[in-house]
């Protein structure tokens, strides 16, 4: 047992190790650098994971050759899909494409493929080739049970979609991040949910959209897309406490508007893939997958300057076209700044990159005031915390209400000011603003808090709206609504087939496997609802 637990250093060398694991780095990485120039995709190098691969790395060079080709064959097999993925429809791969696999293998291996993604292959085969060389004639030091350390670090992932600790968007794959990172990410939820369950592709065939092209004299356009906006707790839709003070001044300048919004989806993820696509019906899957109604792509054709300022994860970008994206930056990508500057870093970042050209659409998506509200303000609450003491409230509906509308205040402050920085950016230019969030917030409504309940009350959120137009907002209008008039300021009109006159819906948490939703009516002031249902029963 003693030399079984010694390490092997007879005739090895530490510095062989340190070889290896820089190989191991070059494999995991390099193929990212060639995807990013030959194909133009925005992958960034995420610090954190970096630092994962290079320990993985260090570790694997301390291994026997089993493992080793256990470990370098699994990672070699997941990329050669990922990326020759990636390289021809410019996304990361999902479960459900690699399901496609298996299901579609004829149309899967088409060699017509080979045109745009020939050099792929090659570049995996001399990365890992040079791996497995470097490990075969070089003489590492050599631990026995070191294995045991790759694989329970190898299993953080697999183990969490195994046992569904994470929900799906845990999992979801994004277009910045590392390739490896989603492959993990994706083959994980593969393997241990969507493959075992068997979901199949959500689709119902509906008729397709087309963009009709407008007259539009609009040069900049400014989108707040908001987080955990409830409109019951904003004081333009009657609530008692002042949680909006300078945003109630601004829309009562000229130009401004109001409108009790509909959010599209009860999630972020879900809300954000909705609204950036106009999609409305149910298990629509072809709208996502050929981004014909995509903002930023309607933007990019129009001349627009294109931006998405996010204090949120990249893998939200997921469903939009992010090669339409000028100007990308997320959370994740630059963590340490928005650690210390938040939501008011996105104020910071427009004012540095200013606006460009003549014509720019600018997104800025927030994080607050997002659970844990207190989180939101934390440090300065002789700013923000209006009703105190918020943190020796014993009842927890008192808690939640207080330190939600405390950050209410600290949210107002930051939009007011992404309102008067962009109103001086693009002053003596013909300007567009719309102001809404992904979702609400529930305080113990009907027993449920905070959001990702699919129940009609997690719909509402403010919709504020300056335009030069002389259209009047109606007094309720939903997500896919309000992004029919982006549209029209960028320069088309979507032309949607499948509408049907005041009937919407609120999809649910998820919408690439069956997904509930709720079908609803707009009659006047009033929202009914038709049924609740589940897009598997769409499915013929």
């Amino acid at each position: 047992m003693k030399n079984f637990l010694k390490p092997d250093i007879k005739n090895k060398k530490i510095s062989h190790n340190l070889i290896i694991a820089f190989s191991f780095i070059v494999a995991c990485f390099a193929p990212d650098l060639v995807m990013k120039y030959a194909c133009g995709l925005p992958i960034k190098i995420e610090m954190l994971f970096f630092f994962g691969v290079v320990l993985f790395g260090i570790l694997l060079s301390l291994t026997n050759k089993i493992v080793f080709f256990f470990f370098a064959s699994l990672i070699f097999v997941m990329q050669a899909i990922q990326l020759n993925f990636m390289a021809y429809f410019g996304n990361p791969i999902d479960p459900a494409n690699i399901m496609n696999i298996f299901r579609e293998t004829r149309d899967i291996f088409d060699v017509s493929y080979l045109k745009e993604t020939w050099f792929v292959m090659p570049t995996l085969f001399v990365c890992f080739g040079v791996l497995i060389y470097t490990f075969l004639k070089t003489k590492p030091v050599k631990l026995p049970l070191i294995w045991i350390v790759l694989f329970y670090l190898a299993a953080h992932k697999p183990y969490r979609a195994y046992t569904q600790t994470k929900d799906v968007w845990y999992f979801q794959p994004a277009l910045t991040r590392p390739s490896l990172k989603n492959s993990i990410s994706t083959f994980s939820y593969f393997t241990f949910q969507y493959w075992p369950k068997g979901y199949t592709n959500v689709s119902v065939e509906y008729e397709t959209y087309s963009l009709k092209e407008v007259k539009s004299d609009v040069q900049n356009i400014l989108l707040i897309w908001g987080e955990s906006l409830y409109a019951g707790h904003l004081p333009m839709y009657g609530y008692e406490r002042q949680t909006f003070p300078r945003m109630s001044q601004i829309i009562n300048e000229q130009g401004w508007q109001k409108a009790f919004g509909m959010s599209g989806g009860i999630a972020t993820a879900t809300s954000t893939l909705l609204f950036f696509n106009l999609m409305r019906e149910p298990a629509n899957a072809e709208v996502l997958k050929t981004h014909v109604a995509d903002l930023f792509s309607a933007a990019k054709a129009k001349g627009f300057h294109t931006y998405y300022l996010s204090n949120q994860e990249s893998r939200l970008t997921m469903g939009m076209k992010t090669a339409a994206i000028d100007e990308l930056m997320t959370n994740d990508m630059n963590p340490i700044y928005f650690a210390k500057y938040k939501d008011e870093g996105l104020i910071e970042l427009l004012q540095e990159k200013g606006l460009k050209g003549k014509k720019n659409f600018v997104v800025l998506h927030m994080r607050s005031p997002h659970s844990p509200y207190e989180n939101r303000y934390q440090g300065r609450e002789a700013e923000f915390e209006k009703w105190t003491p918020a943190a020796s409230s014993k009842d927890r509906l008192e808690y939640e209400v207080n330190t939600y509308d405390n950050a209410l205040l600290y949210t107002d402050m930051v939009i007011a000011e992404m309102v008067r920085t962009f109103e001086k950016l693009a002053q003596g230019t013909n300007e567009s603003i719309f102001i809404t969030a992904d979702h609400g917030q529930l305080f113990d409504y009907n027993g449920m808090w905070g959001h990702n309940n699919l129940t009609l009350e997690q719909a509402h959120v403010p919709v504020f709206v300056k335009r030069n137009r002389i259209e009047v907002l109606p007094q309720i209008i939903p997500h896919y609504e309000l992004g029919k008039l982006i549209l029209e300021d960028i320069g088309f009109k979507l032309d949607n087939p499948n509408e049907q006159e005041r009937i919407y819906y609120l999809h649910g948490n998820n919408v690439d496997f069956p997904y509930d939703f709720i079908e609803y009516q707009i009659n006047g002031a009033d929202i009914l609802q038709i049924k609740k249902e589940n897009t598997g029963n769409l499915i013929k």
